[in-house]
């Protein structure tokens, strides 16, 4: 899809700049910040493009901190990121850990109406499909409409999906499965809120990110947290484009 292009063509041009390979790509780069960025982009820490990436990032974070005279609204900026406020900026709770993301979907077939429960092993990474409450499919896996298997971060209440050749839309979800969902719709928001915050701070740009952070409706599960990942990816392309270099 569109969205693809834009990560891959990100990713392309960090690979091209790369001044060619390094004994370890992610020196200097701690292992938090590769794993979340690796969990984030949905790619492997082997990947020649991820690595690129990583390093394009953190050689122009180092860049910017080497700079002498940042202004003190740029300090402001640096220092807000740091959690030192009331209370109610308390470190957000463990991410909850279920077994299996849990969908509901139901249709009416001359009267009759039909169940289908789609679960997603996180372990496994396949899916069961258990129809009419009775027969059970296990191992299963479901490719999206641009033939990329499915992964947890692809699932959300109202994503339409084909299973076994029929148009399905995911109705509800379960309690566990909705508290994953809105436990990393609130990550995402939150890292593209802050990077849209550094954005508007050099050039205007539309506050999406933090629209969406204050709907009452993100317990629901109706947003995709791959849009959501690919987005943050684009905000930080974006935000390296429109820095003022270095020395500047």
């Amino acid at each position: 899809g569109g969205g693809d292009s834009t990560l891959d063509s990100t990713l392309d041009s960090a690979a091209l700049g790369d001044d060619g390979p390094a004994k370890d790509p992610y020196e200097g780069i701690d292992d938090e910040s590769i794993e979340y960025m690796s969990g984030l982009l949905g790619m492997k820490p082997s990947d020649p493009k991820f690595q690129a990436f990583m390093r394009q990032l953190h050689e122009d974070k180092q860049r910017g901190m080497e700079q002498a005279n940042f202004s003190s609204t740029q300090f402001a900026r640096y220092d807000n990121r740091l959690d030192t406020s009331a209370p109610k900026m308390r470190p957000a709770p463990a991410a909850p850990k279920p077994r299996a993301l849990i969908f509901h979907s139901w249709w009416f077939e001359d009267g009759v109406k039909k169940y289908l429960q789609l679960r997603y092993e996180m372990a496994g990474k396949v899916f069961h499909i258990v129809l009419n409450k009775t027969v059970t499919l296990r191992n299963v896996k479901i490719a999206g409409r641009d033939g990329e298997l499915l992964q947890c971060w692809d699932l959300y209440v109202g994503q339409k999906l084909d299973i076994l050749g029929k148009p399905t839309t995911l109705m509800q979800a379960n309690q566990e499965t909705l508290q994953w969902l809105e436990h990393h719709t609130r990550r995402l928001l939150r890292k593209a809120g802050e990077l849209e915050s550094e954005i508007m701070a050099l050039k205007p740009i539309p506050d999406l990110m933090h629209g969406l952070l204050h709907r009452k409706d993100l317990r629901s599960g109706t947003i995709s947290l791959r849009w959501l990942m690919k987005h943050v990816s684009m905000l930080t392309a974006q935000l390296y484009r429109v820095q003022p270099p270095a020395g500047t």
